[in-house]
């Protein structure tokens, strides 16, 4: 595989995808977009990958549509806009529905769809002292589509409602407090905190329970109550029938310390 606008490197079991366009604050084009399918796409197969981190050089995380890219979009016909919202779609998707554990590390702007990006993992560690969150489509006409499925899955704070709206900006902190991210720390501390948390997965966690798990959570989430609580007995059955569980309750009973 030969990338042109990020880095694909693959060490102690986490692949590290990282945005590599800072001069352009890593905005997205179809070439990014496409090279970041691919990588997520390579991470999924891989047996030597337990653990995601989508990072950025530079600045910014990602400011949202490149701008060469935002000025086509008005001489675009329907059927061009819906290939190309499509091809968004699918790698927030993707990620989303990511069978591995999906970190992303942002300092900087998350803006538009970067804030879209950054939300779709598993987890997110912002830098409290220079990361700012927005879903800034309508102060340009478009509307947060897509991006706002994702982050109203993962939390509906009345706060959510007002950014998806209003366009404003809010701290690490804020996104904190509204549930879009799971952790603010220092400047200092960003990278050695998602790397801690990428080691504890890889260390602590059985790669089946962590895939069954995310399918179950993703699935869920469009079930009624009965279709759920029978997928989740479905699914529990299966994990029952997985090596990692045979070897997890030897280890528990014998009182033995089992490395993942």
């Amino acid at each position: 595989m030969t990338f042109t606008q990020l880095i694909y490197a693959i060490e102690h079991r986490v692949a590290r995808i990282t945005l590599n366009r800072p001069e352009k604050r890593n905005a997205l084009t179809p070439t990014l977009i496409a090279e970041l399918r691919e990588a997520f796409r390579d991470a999924h197969e891989r047996a030597d990958v337990r653990v995601v981190l989508l990072q950025a050089a530079g600045e910014a995380f990602c400011a949202g549509l490149d701008l060469g890219e935002l000025g086509k979009l008005a001489s675009m016909n329907t059927i061009e806009n819906l290939a190309d919202t499509e091809r968004l779609a699918a790698l927030f998707r993707e990620i989303y529905t990511h069978k591995k554990f999906v970190i992303s590390v942002v300092q900087g702007a998350a803006f538009a769809g970067g804030c879209g990006l950054a939300c779709a993992a598993d987890v997110v560690v912002a830098d409290k002292d220079t990361a700012t969150f927005c879903y800034s489509e309508s102060k340009i006409g478009f509307i947060p589509a897509v991006v706002a499925v994702l982050i109203l899955r993962k939390t509906r704070h009345a706060g959510i409602r007002e950014m998806l709206l209003r366009a404003n900006a809010v701290s690490a902190d804020d996104a904190l407090r509204l549930g879009m991210i799971n952790y603010s720390v220092p400047t200092r501390d960003l990278h050695q905190t998602a790397q801690r948390l990428a080691e504890d997965i890889c260390t602590h966690t059985s790669a089946h329970s962590i895939e069954l798990t995310k399918r179950l959570l993703w699935s869920a989430e469009s079930l009624n109550l009965e279709d759920a609580v029978n997928f989740a007995v479905s699914l529990n059955a299966l994990s029952r029938t997985t090596d990692d569980l045979k070897r997890g309750i030897a280890a528990f009973l014998n009182k033995e310390k089992i490395a993942w």
